[in-house]
């Protein structure tokens, strides 16, 4: 009785390493079985299920790594050639610069840290706010010349009944002779020079073969490969104009109504003279007296004085968005951009796939600001 046990055991025992390997062999008789048999076709027992071969784990790099690194690498060359044509064009169109600069601003966040040395963030930076500086700054007409560019020579040292009268070939000594003074343009102006600028340089792009995001453009290989997170990073990182000054920070003075200048409120001044009355005779014949003209002291002649509210400069800080230029923060998605899914509810995964809304990334763009980050309307 032990031998036919140990016999059992044994068969048992081969049985198991055959099926280890793949192999079906019946344990009660001891016989292989053909592939796909459920049952011995001797004996009739029952077989086990074969063993699926397991293959091997191979360490590979993701796909989503080498989406990751080509995402870098293209933006890294992107921000070259914006930084590029920004500096070309800041001199002449500094509204154009100001988008290039803005576009490789937003795109450093995808660039690998030590890509670029430290220096470039700064100088990007750098670079936006003098070409945003360069809209703003402007001429004004010179008051001293009324704008003439011309000495004014005041004859009523000479003539009391006379004023101010130009002399050519004389220049103004304020204006040396230009007729205009550095100062801020016109809100409207630097407006619409900005809006310009921004129309110029999304055409040129979407020529070029640039899709946009957001505010941000990029070429179509890049814009395949971004996920969610990196959308809402480049477009977080784009800045959003405010809708009242356009990025400007300003708006027109209501007490000057933009123009920087008050009518001068001194006693008896008339267009910056003042008239007396001198008598010059011992009676008051009206023939006898004439008036005489001077310069009120308060404005120098010009009958104007700077407006107090605004100093001069025709402008104060925008109301809206108080004098920094931008939109406010998306209150739902506090400025990130981005929202848990719905669908998953965070999780990337839907009945043991992965999420068809979200692909997997847990998060989708804030549909209040479509990703932006700020309250663009």
């Amino acid at each position: 009785m032990a031998s036919v046990w140990r016999c059992l055991s044994m068969s048992l025992l081969v049985a198991g390493v055959l099926w280890a390997q793949g192999l079906i062999v019946c344990g009660k008789c001891g016989r292989e079985a053909r592939a796909g048999d459920a049952v011995c076709r001797h004996c009739k027992e029952a077989l086990p299920k074969p063993k699926a071969d397991t293959p091997t784990a191979v360490e590979q790099p993701t796909a989503q790594a080498d989406d990751k690194a080509e995402v870098g690498r293209l933006a890294a060359g992107i921000v070259e050639a914006n930084v590029r044509l920004a500096r070309e064009l800041e001199a002449k169109q500094p509204e154009l610069a100001l988008c290039y600069y803005q576009n490789a601003m937003a795109l450093m966040r995808l660039v690998p840290a030590g890509t670029f040395p430290d220096t470039v963030s700064e100088a990007i930076l750098t670079g936006s706010a003098r070409a945003l500086s360069l809209v703003q700054r402007g001429t004004v007409p010179c008051k001293r010349c009324n704008g003439s560019g011309r000495y004014q020579l005041d004859l009523s040292k000479v003539d009391s009944s006379k004023g101010l009268k130009s002399v050519s070939g004389v220049p103004c000594p304020t204006c040396k002779g230009a007729g205009t003074l550095p100062g801020l343009k016109e809100v409207s102006k630097a407006k619409m020079q900005l809006l310009q600028g921004r129309t110029e340089f999304e055409q040129r792009q979407m020529v070029a073969g640039d899709v946009k995001v957001g505010r941000v453009l990029v070429p179509p290989a890049l814009d395949k490969l971004l996920s969610n997170q990196q959308r809402a990073l480049i477009m977080t990182g784009m800045p959003m104009p405010c809708r009242e000054c356009q990025q400007t920070a300003r708006q027109a003075c209501t007490a000057c109504r933009g123009s920087g200048w008050k009518p001068c409120d001194f006693e008896g001044c008339t267009q910056g003279v003042l008239k007396e009355t001198r008598r010059t005779g011992a009676r008051k014949e009206r023939r006898l007296n004439e008036e005489a003209v001077k310069k009120c002291p308060r404005c120098d002649g010009l009958g104007e004085i700077p407006c107090p509210v605004c100093k001069g400069s025709g402008s104060v800080a925008c109301s809206k968005c108080d004098g920094s230029g931008l939109a406010p923060r998306c209150t739902r998605c506090t400025g990130t951009g981005l929202m848990p899914c719905r669908r998953c509810k965070g999780t990337g995964d839907v009945k043991g796939a992965p999420c068809p809304e979200c692909k997997g990334e847990t998060q989708v763009l804030c549909p209040a600001c479509r990703g932006e980050g700020a309250q663009s309307r």
